[in-house]
């Protein structure tokens, strides 16, 4: 078990729960994208250590509630929020397993 505390700009959480919905179909709200950053700082920081091993997540909330809110490109704008920035560190960790944010 570890406990970290790993800070998740809310951009981020919203990044992270887009990208799940996009790339494996995972309809999930803003407390699991929050997990799941957490998860991909987790797993680049045991890869860049050379260290191996599981980890394991859950997903915590169901996207539903949030249609309107974290999940709806206009109330997020309205919010000064921009994923995208997070979404592209996202799509690179798929890709390459490197994590750019420190």
């Amino acid at each position: 078990m570890i406990d970290l505390m790993i800070p998740v700009p809310d951009a981020a959480s919203v990044a992270a729960l887009r990208w799940l919905r996009a790339a494996a179909g995972i309809e999930a709200g803003p407390a699991t994208g929050t997990n799941f950053w957490g998860t991909c700082h987790l797993v680049a920081r045991m890869h860049q250590a050379g260290m191996q091993g599981s980890v394991v997540t859950i997903i915590g909330d169901a996207a539903d509630p949030y249609r309107n809110t974290h999940l709806n490109t206009e109330w997020v704008r309205a919010r000064g929020l921009d994923p995208a920035p997070y979404e592209a560190d996202i799509e690179l960790f798929a890709r390459t397993g490197h994590w750019p944010i420190g």
